[in-house]
C-alpha cells in the first residue's frame, strides 16, 4: 500500500511538472508585455506632463522685446489697380520731405507682408518657401532713429514689425558707395535680399535660383505699384558692389543681395 501511494504521488509531480513546464512560458510572456506595456504608459504619462508643464500658448511667436509695431496696412484706397498702372514710372529724383511710419508699413507689407489666415505672403512664392528678406535703411523717416531694420512679417500670424538692426546714419555713406543721384538725400532704402540655398532645399537640394529672382521681381512691383499709389518714386537699382555693400549694412552670410529700392516723395 504505502508503495503504490509513493508511486501516486510521483505520478501527480510529473503530472504537475509538466503542466508547469507547459504553462509557464506563456505566463511569462502574458507578464513580460503587460509590465512593458505599463512601463511606455508611465513614460508617454511623463513626457506628455514635462510638455505641458513647459509648452505656453506665448511660445508660438517669440520675437525680441525691441522690435518696432507697424501700423496696420490698410487694405483699401481712393486708388484704382488700373490708375496706378497707367500713372506708374520709374522715379529717381526726391525732395527733402521724410517719410512716415505708415508709408513704411504700407511699402513693406506690400513687398512681403501676410495676407491669408495661413500665413501666405503679397508675393507668392514657389512651394511656400519664402527665401526673400527685406530690410529697410531709415535715413528720415518719422517716429525712427537713423540706421537698418529687417522687416518682421510673421509666419502663420501677421506680426508687420521692424526688427533694429544696427542705429547709424547711412545716408552719406551708401551714396558714397554707389555714388548715384536717386541715393542722395533719399529717406529710405528698402533692401531686399535672398536664400538661394533655402529654395534648393525645397526642390531636393537642386539649385532652383530662377525661381528666387522671380519672386524678388514679383516683389519689387509690389512696391512700386505701392508707392505710386502713396503718391511716392521709387525705383530698382542693381548696379552695386555686393562685397562693398556687405561691409556696410548687415545681411546675412548666406544671403545674396538682389537690389535697392530708393523710395521717396519725387520733385
Amino acid at each position: 500500500m504505502k508503495k503504490a501511494a509513493r508511486k501516486e504521488k510521483q505520478k501527480s509531480k510529473v503530472k504537475i511538472g509538466e503542466l508547469t513546464k507547459k504553462w509557464l512560458t506563456p505566463i511569462l510572456t502574458v507578464a513580460i508585455v503587460i509590465l512593458l506595456s505599463a512601463s511606455a504608459f508611465i513614460v508617454s504619462r511623463h513626457r506628455q506632463t514635462r510638455q505641458s508643464q513647459t509648452a505656453s500658448p506665448s511660445a508660438e511667436i517669440s520675437l525680441p522685446t525691441d522690435n518696432i509695431e507697424l501700423p496696420t496696412p490698410d487694405v483699401k484706397s481712393s486708388n484704382s489697380l488700373e490708375a496706378v498702372l497707367k500713372s506708374r514710372q520709374v522715379k529717381v529724383d526726391f525732395d527733402s520731405n521724410s517719410l512716415t511710419l505708415k508709408q513704411i508699413s504700407q511699402l513693406l507689407w506690400a513687398g512681403q507682408g501676410i495676407n491669408t489666415d495661413w500665413g501666405d505672403r503679397t508675393a507668392s512664392s514657389f512651394k511656400s518657401t519664402y527665401p526673400l528678406t527685406l530690410f529697410l535703411i531709415a535715413n528720415k523717416v518719422d517716429g525712427l532713429d537713423q540706421g537698418e531694420y529687417q522687416y518682421i512679417p510673421g509666419d502663420r500670424t501677421p506680426v508687420n514689425q521692424l526688427k533694429p538692426i544696427e542705429k547709424q546714419d547711412f545716408s552719406q555713406s551708401l551714396f558714397d558707395l554707389l555714388n548715384q543721384s536717386s541715393f542722395k538725400d533719399v529717406p529710405a532704402v528698402i533692401v531686399v535680399s535672398a536664400n538661394l540655398s533655402k529654395m534648393a532645399e525645397a526642390y531636393g537640394g537642386v539649385p532652383h535660383d530662377k525661381e528666387v529672382y522671380l519672386e524678388a521681381g514679383f516683389v519689387a512691383q509690389n512696391i512700386s505699384l505701392q508707392a505710386e499709389s502713396l503718391k511716392l518714386g521709387t525705383t530698382v537699382n542693381t548696379n552695386f558692389d555686393e562685397l562693398k555693400l556687405k561691409e556696410l549694412i548687415t545681411v546675412a552670410n548666406t544671403d545674396t543681395i538682389i537690389y535697392l529700392m530708393p523710395v521717396g516723395v519725387p520733385k
